[in-house]
């Protein structure tokens, strides 16, 4: 699984070439909020210690498949 770091690194990398390359500057900056919005849920699960819903949704599944 990708932890917290990752998700950052991916961030700041996106807002890197959103500096580099204006003509693309909308989509990278849109792809950073991504990625910070993935971090931000990471987090929210490690807290409340909650389980991905698709991680859920693959569990039940495996489950029906037995």
């Amino acid at each position: 699984m990708i932890n917290q770091t990752e998700l950052n690194s991916r961030a700041a990398l996106c807002r890197q070439l959103a500096r580099r390359e204006p003509n693309s500057k909308i989509y990278w900056l849109a792809e950073a909020e991504n990625w910070l919005r993935l971090s931000r849920r990471l987090t929210q699960l490690e807290r409340t210690g909650g389980e991905d819903p698709l991680e859920q949704f693959l569990a039940l599944m495996d489950r029906f498949e037995r």
